[in-house]
């Protein structure tokens, strides 16, 4: 039964279960009924007390409206703190889900745990000098990407105006020291890997060794992106290594991501040395899939190759080549050194690896497609006359 006061009502009431609450109501001259349910009767004649002072003062709101409002800037307030930033940063942004993940790991590992709630503005560079001495000095990379990301964050709340000023940049906290340098292969070691793998990967590793390409680029590698003749290839897309099926544009049969290379450098041309367009063609008419849309380098079960395989070929073709540190990415760094070695001008090395800042992309439009023709030549002729040189023998 409701007990009525000078303003409202206060009503006991029992669920089901045997819990009791109080719901507090009133009517205002409108006709309106307002009302909100409490756990104790001292909680509801509180709220029905503040409710009349509102009212006595001319300050009364319906309380729907109230709420909202305070949920609004709760909602606000959680935007301005480095998580709530951060989280509008990660969804916002149009950011790919793979780098996604890897931003919500190092948010959740390494910035998170030291920042928690701090509002935005309390992010200084003191702040972030401490929680760069608080984090695991073993873990160089990993600091290194927290603290880019990190970095990245504040600079979006500048642009937004969210804060004054983003912290000033840390002398070498974005980098992390390289410890292992690849060494190049040698002719001499390609030529073996080269040779132990199976027919139907030969041509993987020409164009891994001899013209840079990604492991995820070889692996995407279509019929329609090759010139047998010429030799042209155009890179216009990389499949991931492992499967996502919830990322839009995965690949039907085995569920990995295909998408367009991060940065617009990473889309371009490149050409294979002379002395491989045999092993091209070959490869062409051989083990390619069928179709303009056909494969390089199709799988057995699904429609790409998986890394599994090609790693359980590849180690044993290093291995018989005595490089057992010669990673597929190594075959790459080996790549662009034959091309620099080859008189390749940085502009032309960036454009054929594909791997560039944005400051840097005016640089390299110059590097045109006949130039990387002629640097493709130019290896093709060192690699002839250190074929050559072996005959002789």
């Amino acid at each position: 039964m409701a007990r009525r006061r000078g303003f409202g009502e206060v009503e006991r009431r029992v669920s089901k279960a045997g819990q009791v609450s109080y719901r507090a109501r009133y009517a205002m001259a409108d006709g309106s009924r307002h009302s909100r349910t409490l756990a104790t009767k001292l909680d509801a004649e509180a709220w029905l007390a503040a409710e009349r002072a509102l009212i006595d003062r001319d300050e009364w709101t319906p309380p729907r409206a109230r709420q909202e409002a305070a949920e609004r800037r709760l909602r606000e307030a959680a935007a301005h703190t480095l998580p709530g930033f951060a989280e509008r940063y990660l969804t916002e942004r149009g950011l790919r889900p793979n780098t996604v993940r890897g931003y919500r790991s190092l948010l959740d590992s390494q910035i998170l745990p030291y920042f928690k709630e701090m509002p935005l503005r309390d992010v200084t560079l003191s702040e972030i000098k401490s929680w760069r001495a608080s984090l695991d000095a073993s873990k160089e990379s990993t600091n290194a990407a927290a603290y880019r990301l990190l970095r990245s964050i504040l600079q979006a709340a500048e642009e937004e105006e969210l804060i004054d000023r983003a912290p000033p940049k840390i002398r070498g906290a974005s980098n992390a020291p390289v410890k292992n340098v690849a060494v190049p292969a040698t002719l001499d070691e390609l030529a073996v890997i080269i040779d132990a793998m199976p027919e139907r990967l030969k041509l993987l590793i020409v164009l891994a060794g001899f013209v840079g390409l990604r492991e995820g680029e070889l692996l995407e590698l279509r019929r329609s992106d090759v010139d047998g003749v010429t030799g042209r290839i155009d890179v216009t897309r990389k499949v991931d290594k492992d499967a996502n099926p919830s990322v839009r544009g995965a690949c039907p049969e085995c569920r990995r991501p295909i998408s367009t290379p991060k940065t617009k450098s990473g889309v371009r041309t490149v050409h294979v040395p002379p002395p491989f367009l045999t092993t091209l063609q070959q490869h062409l008419l051989e083990h390619t899939a069928e179709g303009p849309n056909g494969l390089l380098f199709p799988g057995d079960r699904t429609d790409h190759m998986s890394v599994r395989y090609l790693m359980d070929r590849y180690r044993r073709a290093r291995e018989k080549a005595g490089r057992p540190d010669l990673t597929i990415h190594h075959l790459r760094h080996t790549a662009l050194t034959l091309a620099g070695q080859h008189g390749a001008t940085a502009a032309e090395l960036q454009a054929r690896a594909g791997h560039a800042s944005q400051a840097a992309m005016a640089i390299y439009q110059h590097a045109t497609l006949d130039r990387d023709k002629a640097l493709a030549e130019r290896i093709g002729a060192t690699y002839d006359a250190w074929r050559d040189s072996l005959g002789s023998q």
